[in-house]
């Protein structure tokens, strides 16, 4: 067993090394075939999803049109619960009994792995993950179908990198590779695919990551055409700004979209710990999540499944300003409740419909005010879905990217922008984060805003960089015995515990002399007495970035390090320099990126 084992070991060990050596001589070229490959992957995944979302829909709604908004006013009440509760139940079987994580998984669980980790990410629960959401949304969830499909796309990279044992840098670049194909053929936006993965998962612009990337999205970009032909996710008009007076109005409609957006974003968590609270076991989230679905979407059908149909009506401005209010708050009651019971994931395309709503009703309304200078409603609901999608994802770049492979009109871009910047800027200020899914994280009590140094060094625990040599003496340890055990420790320095073992304080060196200097009589002296007191310190599981906080706060040159399940149990010491050196290998790293 044990020669097997080891065969295995040098099997995997020179197959590393054949690869390694290989990018060495020739590493652009292969970078570019692993992209080729990742994207085209991918792409392949995503038609898969949206294939599967159509016969699950076909089976519970009775179409296998992506377009539905011309067709759920025709379905009967007891087909929409019919549909929404059997989804529920149908994915709440997939998460207990195939997947580890209990839910489908989006773009916080994506941005989580890159950044804290190591890009571990598990290929049944993708893969299922997928299944489920394709599940929800053709059964007529109101969550989005973008989120799943980066969390495929980002789980098949890594499956690819696992297994040609790729190098770390590369690994990376792949992975910003996957999520890069998934946007691009999600939308058939390729330039916003890279800039996505770019700003949002990787977080930087490198150089050498931006080369394979651009060439995955264009590959998924190319496959998706291949299959649903050259055309964008919304056909949209040929539509003109009249006049460069309605610049102010495309402002305030910017500051409305943002108002949405937290509504959207506060909504989403408050439902969250609403369906935390009920007393029901957690497979039950999933189809009472789609019952109370179901129950909105009788009265109002057009928010049912992936929302393409609605946004692209509102968008032609084919829909009366009475049902564009009623939307805009079904849109949201559904949204929350879906991602909150776990019935379904994503808040990609909800946020587009939420924002060509909500433009919509704003055009309309200045359509009224300014008949003869506004321009035509559609237009204002194109620079609405920008602006609040923007806002909630906090991807201003990419946003205004897709917007304008979507019309590929400059004036509409530039209004575009200004609404854009103005939602993003209010929504960062009052919601103190940059998007919908850093508020997501933070809820899990991670923090993943920051530089990339900032991100490596949460990454980072203290159980990693501590080391086990250091001494421990009670407080009435005499002096003499205190300076044997200094002198001989490799760090000069002890540490002193009281009856409970509780942290005392520490001696070093300095305070041995001060003390051996003093009038005192030395028979009086013991480590209760020399110590200088130390009434903090360091746990296992903090990190690399709470150490850096805790040393600068007080300056000390030694901090010991605490078991997390006993903390009166000393299990090693920090040293500045350690952490100086641990620090150092963060910033370098960081430059690599």
């Amino acid at each position: 067993m044990l020669e097997k084992e080891s065969s295995s070991n040098q099997q995997s060990f020179l197959s590393q090394m054949q690869i390694g050596k290989y990018m060495n001589v020739n590493g652009k070229t292969i970078g570019i075939l692993f992209a080729v490959l990742v994207g085209a992957l991918v792409a392949y995944a995503a038609i898969g999803i949206r294939f599967l979302i159509h016969i699950a829909q076909l089976y519970s709604l009775g179409t296998f049109s992506e377009n539905i908004y011309d067709f759920v006013d025709t379905l009967k009440w007891w087909q929409i619960l019919g549909s929404t509760v059997s989804g529920g139940l149908i994915i709440s079987f997939i998460y207990f009994f195939f997947m580890s994580e209990k839910k489908t998984g989006a773009i916080a669980e994506v941005m989580e792995a890159y950044t804290y980790k190591n890009r571990k990410m598990n290929i049944k629960d993708g893969i299922f993950s997928g299944i489920s959401a394709a599940i929800a949304l053709g059964t007529g969830s109101g969550a989005g179908r973008e989120g799943p499909v980066v969390h495929l796309g980002a789980t098949l990279s890594v499956w690819v990198s696992d297994k040609l044992h790729l190098p770390p840098k590369m690994c990376r670049t792949l992975f910003g590779c996957g999520v890069a194909a998934a946007i691009s053929a999600s939308f058939n936006a390729p330039i916003a695919g890279v800039f996505f993965a770019l700003e949002v998962i990787l977080g930087h612009y490198a150089l050498h990551a931006f080369a394979p990337i651009v060439i995955s999205s264009v590959t998924a970009a190319i496959i998706s055409r291949i299959h649903f032909g050259d055309f964008p996710a919304f056909i949209i008009p040929d539509y003109q700004i009249i006049s460069f007076y309605e610049f102010p109005a495309f402002l305030v409609l910017g500051f409305i979209s943002a108002i949405f957006a937290m509504i959207i974003t506060k909504s989403v968590f408050f439902a969250d710990d609403m369906a935390s609270k009920l007393p029901f076991p957690p497979w039950a989230r999933p189809p009472l999540g789609g019952l109370a679905v179901g129950l909105i979407a009788i009265f109002c059908p057009y928010i049912l499944g992936v929302g393409y149909g609605t946004t692209d009506a509102a968008l032609k401005n084919i829909i009366s300003f009475d049902l564009l209010c009623i939307l805009i708050i079904a849109k949201i009651a559904v949204t929350s409740i879906s991602l909150a019971f776990r019935y379904g994931s994503g808040i990609f395309s909800p946020s587009l419909l939420l924002g060509a709503l909500v433009g919509g009703a704003f055009g309309f309304i200045i359509s009224l005010i300014f008949p003869e200078q506004a321009s035509n409603s559609g237009l204002y609901a194109i620079v609405g879905m920008g602006a609040v999608s923007s806002a909630v994802l906090g991807a201003p770049i990419s946003t205004i990217l897709i917007i304008f492979e979507l019309t590929g009109d400059y004036q509409i871009t530039l209004a575009l922008m200004a609404a854009v910047v103005t939602a993003n800027m209010i929504t960062n200020h009052y919601l103190e984060s940059s998007s919908f899914f850093h508020l997501q994280l933070k809820r899990k009590g991670i923090d993943h805003e920051g530089s990339r140094a900032q991100k490596l060094s949460r990454q980072i625990i203290v159980q990693n960089i501590m080391t086990n040599d250091f001494a421990v003496v009670v407080t009435d340890t005499d002096i003499e015995r205190v300076k044997n055990l200094i002198l001989n420790s490799k760090n000069n320095s002890l540490f002193v515990v009281g009856d409970k073992f509780n942290i005392r304080g520490i001696i070093t060196l300095n305070e041995l002399r001060h003390s051996l200097d003093s009038d005192n009589e030395i028979e009086e002296m013991n480590a209760d007495k020399i110590c200088r007191q130390q009434n903090f310190h360091l746990s296992t599981n903090d990190t690399l970035e709470q150490a850096i906080y805790l040393f600068k706060q007080t300056g000390e040159d030694f901090i010991a390090v605490l078991d997390d399940n006993d903390l009166t149990k000393i299990v090693g010491v920090l040293s500045q320099v350690e952490l100086l050196r641990s620090y150092n290998k963060v910033l370098i790293e960081a430059e690599d990126l």
